[in-house]
């Protein structure tokens, strides 16, 4: 299993720049995306730059783990969006700049429904007793939870161009790096890729119902992570 998945430091002034780790990294890249290594493989091959003293290598090899699956093997299998993102991970490897990241903590409406949950689950426990009965009580809080990520997930790309810019945070700091890029090449997206699938409808549907059946049953855990304050990534690429 992969280490944390997203876990990227923030660009220090003095931050190393290793062209070498990038070069490598935007080869084991292009090699995927080109149907020439499999997700096992490039799993295999992003090891090495997670811990990497450049920021830059470490946040796109931290990043592409969400694009593919650690548990069955398959060849490159994006979406247009995703393959978009790809390319522009490319391009700020390809480049001199930096990544510089920073957290922003703050609350919102749902986490005071998450802890008005925990608190429902606790009267139940106070006034039914611990037992077996509870899984049943937890079902109902559970769907709430359930609610409140899916509503979490929509903000996702809070600006109407976020999700065609990211991790660059505007169209002008986009096309400075493209210019001062000479070397890369954007790559159309094969549209073949679009039919492939890494199992089929039936599997997946199987997986994600096992899975929302296993979080109704334990929604105080992932209530208790969403009463906390919400941890917002911010990206903006620098010159190094």
């Amino acid at each position: 299993m992969n280490p944390n998945p997203y876990d990227p430091p923030t660009a220090a002034p003095d931050a190393v720049l290793d062209r070498t780790a990038r070069a490598a990294l935007a080869a084991a890249i292009r090699q995927f995306l080109d149907d020439r290594t499999s997700a096992f493989a490039f799993d295999e091959a992003l090891d090495e730059f997670r811990n990497s003293s450049d920021p830059t290598v470490h946040f796109v090899a931290q990043t592409v783990w969400y694009h593919y699956d650690d548990c069955r093997d398959h060849m490159v299998t994006l979406s247009k969006p995703e393959w978009d993102y790809f390319q522009r991970l490319l391009l700020l490897l390809y480049s001199d700049h930096q990544i510089v990241t920073t957290s922003v903590r703050h609350w919102s409406w749902t986490q005071l429904v998450a802890i008005g949950c925990l608190a429902g689950l606790g009267w139940c426990i106070w006034h039914f007793g611990w037992g077996q009965h509870l899984l049943v009580f937890a079902i109902p809080f559970g769907l709430v939870s359930i609610a409140i990520s899916f509503l979490r997930s929509r903000k996702r790309f809070a600006g109407a161009y976020d999700q065609v810019l990211t991790p660059f945070s505007s169209f002008g700091e986009l096309s400075a790096v493209y210019r001062a890029s000479v070397a890369f090449t954007k790559k159309r997206y094969p549209r073949d890729i679009s039919k492939r699938r890494i199992r089929s409808r039936v599997a997946e549907f199987g997986l994600r119902l096992q899975f929302y059946a296993a979080w109704l049953l334990v929604s105080p855990i992932p209530l208790l992570v969403q009463a906390f304050p919400l941890t917002e990534i911010r990206t903006q690429v620098k010159m190094a």
